[in-house]
């Protein structure tokens, strides 16, 4: 048999096998809903709000729980769903626990993990946006809740869902492109200059900030003096609630990479940046993280870089793809890809002239948070379970972890443990305020 066709039908075979793996993982309730799922969220303002507009209008979900800790600005919400109770510590959400089916979790990153836990451990399906966690060591626990208690997950990657992120895999693991060693992805975003309130006032009517800090150390309101886009933001610029860019943006576009080439943990990350701006919070605007995959099967190792700050694949500025202010670009050894959310290019274009490309391979998605609610009804999987979205989190927030530790370290999936840099055990997780556990 010539090699060619040889190497076409393990290059199938291992789509098909990719494929498999990928959808498995969501599990199953044992005994799912026969009609409406019912539904509470936390965190119903902003993102929140999306989330359950989307997931209403499925006609899948009845949203009969909220929870917002900021009850002023949730008025309209609580008004949309006037049969829904509302309760504003998300600790008090599964009092009722027989009139939940799911849960849709959108707050900010340091307190997605406990009422995750919370809810999977009452048997309850959950939706939790991007990142699953705010530290690495949550996100593990999250992932073994999930697999343990047999509920269906689905991290929000709502790109995922998208025809050209599909379109981007089916070429990439029909061999068009090669053998793929080399993965750059970057992300234009940066953080704002946020400044330490020098004096505490009152928080606003509503607003119940106690609540709102839950885990994270005790700080007097407003934590900001001025700039960005406030309190309902801008958490994402202080290690204490998030993780910066790389942990905004980078679930998003090393999803791409992770789908196409298999990709699960790296075992080593080195990580640098700088902080251009001056503001009180020290979030890097600036950051590059080099990540090492092992071999899979007969793929070979993949050298994946994280770039933020910049309209490209160079912290310098220097290098640019023309209309790809963020994306992600694959070198194989026939020819490289670039893509964005929304479309990709082949490189060089006069190499791919004419070039037959790949049938398509993989369903189109009926929706992301319909693919969730379908799959609680009908005992299905669903895509982003977090099985496979948890590998995806704790590879980016490792680099928030070599970032933090100075220097190169090594990773044991297995085992959950970093070596290799002084200290960096330590930011593998966080202490929690008393009153909040996992």
């Amino acid at each position: 048999m010539p090699s060619r066709v040889q190497r076409r039908r393990f290059l199938q075979s291992s789509a098909a096998l990719a494929t498999m793996s990928y959808f498995v993982g969501a599990g199953a309730a044992a005994q799912p809903p026969r009609q409406r799922v019912r539904v509470g969220v936390i965190g119903i303002n902003g993102q929140g709000q999306y989330n359950w507009g989307e997931a209403d209008k499925t006609g899948l979900a009845e949203i009969v729980a909220l929870c917002d800790v900021d009850a002023t600005r949730s008025a309209p919400v609580i008004k949309r769903f006037p049969k829904a109770r509302f309760v504003e510590d998300y600790r008090r959400l599964l009092d009722q626990p027989r009139d939940l089916d799911a849960v849709i979790i959108a707050t900010p990153d340091h307190h997605h993990a406990i009422p995750a836990l919370l809810a999977m451990r009452a048997g309850k399906h959950v939706y939790c946006e991007k990142p699953l966690a705010h530290s690495v060591h949550e996100v593990r626990l999250m992932t073994a809740a999930a697999a343990r208690h047999r509920v269906v997950t689905q991290m929000g990657t709502q790109i995922h869902a998208g025809e050209n992120y599909r379109r981007v895999v089916e070429i990439v693991q029909a061999g068009l492109l090669g053998p793929v060693r080399r993965v750059h992805v970057w992300c234009s975003r940066r953080p704002d200059a946020m400044f330490r309130a020098k004096a505490t006032t009152p928080p606003p009517q509503g607003l119940n900030y106690d609540l709102w800090l839950g885990p994270a150390p005790e700080r007097g309101y407003p934590p900001y003096r001025f700039g960005g886009h406030g309190l309902h933001f801008d958490w994402r610029w202080w290690w204490d609630f998030g993780g910066g860019v790389l942990a905004d943006m980078a679930c998003h576009f090393m999803d791409l990479p992770h789908w196409a080439l298999g990709l699960r943990h790296p075992t080593t990350i080195a990580a640098n940046g700088r902080v251009t701006y001056k503001g009180d919070n020290d979030m890097p605007d600036l950051m590059q993280v080099e990540y090492e995959y092992p071999a899979r099967g007969a793929q070979p190792p993949v050298h994946l870089t994280w770039y933020h700050g910049q309209p490209g694949p160079d912290l310098e500025g220097k290098v640019r793809y023309e209309g790809f202010a963020s994306g992600v670009l694959f070198e194989g050894e026939k020819g490289n890809l670039v893509s964005d959310y929304s479309h990709y290019r082949l490189l060089p274009e006069e190499r791919f002239k004419g070039v037959e490309l790949p049938k398509p391979t993989i369903p189109r998605s009926v929706g992301h948070h319909r693919e969730w609610l379908q799959a609680i009804q009908n005992g299905g999987a669903t895509t982003c379970n977090f099985d496979y979205s948890g590998a995806l989190t704790e590879t980016v927030l490792l680099g928030n972890v070599a970032y933090k530790a100075g220097g190169k370290v090594q990773y044991d999936a297995k085992t959950g443990c970093v070596t290799g840099a002084r200290n960096a055990e330590q930011y593998l997780r966080r202490e929690y305020r008393r009153g909040w556990t996992l």
